[in-house]
């Protein structure tokens, strides 16, 4: 036991050098070899012949590795190991002794970050701008949860040797402005061996730090500042009455000076954006998540799982690699699964939320959205799929809502609660499933609710989107419409009854046809249509009918005198078909018709699965490939278009050339 314990402390771990250069050694590898996705860690292992559980040390830089091992590491990717790329650790111990032993550093209540993993790259980029390109003003943005204080601590510990003086300050209690001011300047004064006199006016103690940071070297990073930030306004504004730290940012962000402050924050202060640029001392860093190898050395700080690759990849990107929701996942496996990550993937296939923990968090970001950014945060959620601003325009009814868009997307982004990628918008996928599980609940609230709730979101959203891509429009009745009709269930305790409220609801609305706008016509009838009730002699008269799916829905009898139907799908009329093909398993069937259109049926009950537009004038020949993945069309335009049999996508579009090919394949 003696031996292994000394052998451990010989072991040794990268410098930040050595860290450096086998990171961008790494990366260009990556980028070479895998289209730039990170190798995984049997990869990696494959390519060192080192174990796993050594390769995680030397990714993670916290658990010493014999020298022999960091030498294979640096020639698996074209390099020497030279003895300025490696050093003893240090123990949690002795870095607590570092942080307490020297009276310049004021680490204060900063979190411990001695278990720590990836962030290589955004350690290299916030070193260079904080070091070479001396930025004046840093923030790390990023949704509760994702690592923000724990970078900001690990950066900070790595620097520190750079300043004169480190300051870490907490906002999470939101300390007024004039408090948090007066704090730090009495650290720095006395660490700076300055005289010890304060002036009395905010402004007064504003011009001496800012005097402070001109003539030394300092650090001070300010974390959680999105406590003292609107929770229902204008993202990144200052909460009243704390204004003054907008000035304090400002100041900072504008005035030239030797120093850094660095922030974290789930919402970019405002003050913040005209000041930022390529050029300019004001730098802003979105911390993404941990990668699948990221994330699954954290699980193994937490005990032993088992799990494939792919669903490690899987489990890791539906968290977003979010490091806090990934210890509450990892905790509650254990717990619950014995280490086993298959069965939380298939309560995830289900939409269910089966750790709690998550849910508060992403609940107290949600209740810091206007009502215009919630609205908007369930349409993505509804939508399933990236949109775009004109998309979202158009599932709104509220013109209000409608002129508050771009702001209310703006905002969001902001509140690093959506993502974007190109024009389009999206959730991640914990964030879409809390937001499709709220929507439920407050839905059913609605609905069963005291008389004085109003339908405020059965109103401007629709439950089922009819116009959406079949897929999407099951994946709606399943997650969202199923659910809610289970939870009204319990609550009134028979189909029966909820039958007549969905009754009432009408007649009472019909009454009031000037509030039956939006979503409401529309939801009732979906709500009806999907417990099967019998429609005859119901009256939708003089309403109007938005995102109605009744495609396979028998309205004989039904009035529709005078009834507004918008975005709507009725039984599809088929035109004469001129191709048809098999898929390899027996399961669907392909058909061309006469329109150019190419439908996609499930043998076993007819359903038509997906409808596109494939070509101008008659489609001539369909074809599965031997997967039965990829469905290829041959037309009247002598085009070759290949199909995603899972979404309907257009993969690629040949010339006429191939056309004869998928012929000879149909007639084949």
């Amino acid at each position: 036991m003696k031996q292994q314990s000394s052998r451990r402390r010989r072991g040794v771990i990268l410098t930040l050098q050595g860290w450096d250069r086998f990171q961008a050694a790494k990366i260009q590898a990556e980028f070479d070899e895998n289209a730039g996705d990170n190798f995984s860690l049997e990869e990696l292992s494959d390519r060192t012949h080192l174990a796993l559980h050594t390769i995680s040390r030397i990714l993670g830089r916290e658990e010493p590795v014999d020298k022999s091992s960091l030498q294979s590491a640096f020639r698996a990717f074209g390099l020497e190991l030279s003895k300025s790329d490696y050093t003893r650790p240090i123990s949690p111990s002795e870095e607590l002794e570092t942080r307490q032993a020297n009276p310049q550093y004021d680490w204060g209540e900063a979190p411990d970050a001695s278990v720590f993993y990836g962030r290589s790259e955004e350690l290299l980029q916030l070193r260079h701008w904080v070091l070479e390109e001396r930025c004046r003003l840093v923030a790390l943005l990023g949704i509760g949860g994702i690592g923000k204080s724990t970078l900001a601590v690990k950066l900070g510990l790595q620097i520190q040797t750079e300043f004169e003086v480190v300051v870490w300050r907490s906002l999470q209690n939101a300390p007024p402005v004039d408090d948090i001011v007066t704090n730090i300047l009495q650290f720095l004064l006395w660490a700076l061996r300055k005289e010890m006199v304060l002036p009395e006016s905010f402004d007064g103690k504003l011009s001496k730090l800012m005097e402070c940071l001109q003539s030394n070297r300092c650090l001070l990073i300010l974390d959680n500042v999105e406590t003292i930030l609107c929770s229902n306004g204008q993202a990144g504004q200052c909460r009243p009455g704390y204004e003054g730290y907008g000035q304090l940012l400002k100041c900072v962000g504008e005035v030239p000076h030797m120093s850094c402050v660095l922030l974290t924050s789930r919402e970019k202060p405002r003050e913040m954006v005209p000041l930022e640029g390529d050029r300019t001392g004001v730098k802003s860093l979105l911390l993404k998540g941990l990668n699948p190898t990221e994330g699954q050395q954290l699980f193994q700080q937490k005990g032993q799982f088992t799990g494939t690759e792919r669903e490690w990849q899987e489990l890791i990107e539906h968290y977003g690699g979010n490091p806090l929701a990934l210890k509450m996942v990892a905790a509650g496996t254990q717990e619950l699964f014995n280490g086993s990550i298959a069965p939380v993937l298939q309560y995830m296939q289900q939409g269910i939320l089966i750790f709690e923990d998550i849910g508060d968090l992403l609940e107290r970001q949600f209740q810091r959205l206007s009502a215009v950014e919630e609205e908007l945060m369930y349409w993505l959620a509804i939508n399933r799929e990236p949109v775009s601003l004109a998309e979202l325009a158009e599932d709104i009814v509220t013109s209000a809502s409608q002129r508050q868009l771009p702001q209310a997307i703006k905002s969001l982004l902001q509140r690093s609660l959506i993502e974007k990628s190109s024009e389009y918008f999206f959730l991640q996928p914990v964030v879409m499933e809390y937001g499709t599980q709220r929507l439920v609940e407050q839905v059913c609230q609605e609905l069963v609710g005291e008389k004085s709730v109003s339908l405020r979101l059965f109103k401007t959203h629709a439950l089922i989107k009819a116009t959406a891509k079949d897929y999407i429009r099951e994946i709606q009745k399943q997650l969202i419409v199923q659910p809610l009709l289970e939870q009204l269930l319990l609550e009134l305790g028979s189909q029966q009854k909820l039958v007549i409220l969905l009754q009432d609801l009408l007649k009472q609305q019909r009454h009031q046809a000037a509030i039956l706008t939006g979503y409401t016509g529309g939801n009732i009838l979906n709500l009806l249509v999907h417990l099967q009730v019998n429609l005859q002699g119901y009256d939708f008269s003089n309403l109007s009918i938005r995102q109605a799916d009744l495609q396979r829905v028998n309205l004989a009898g039904v009035n529709f005198q005078n009834t507004a139907f918008d975005k709507s799908v009725f039984a599809t009329s088929l035109k004469s078909i001129f191709s048809l093909a098999l898929s390899p398993d027996g399961k669907l069937l392909a058909t061309g018709d006469i329109d150019g259109q190419i439908h996609l049926w499930q043998v076993a009950d007819g359903k038509n699965l997906l409808t596109f537009q494939g070509h101008e004038g008659i489609v001539w020949a369909v074809a599965f490939s031997p997967s039965g993945q990829t469905l290829a069309s041959c037309g009247l335009d002598k085009l070759v278009k290949l199909w995603d049999v899972q979404t309907g996508d257009c993969l690629k579009t040949l010339d006429q050339h191939r056309c004869c090919l998928v012929c000879s394949l149909e007639s084949g």
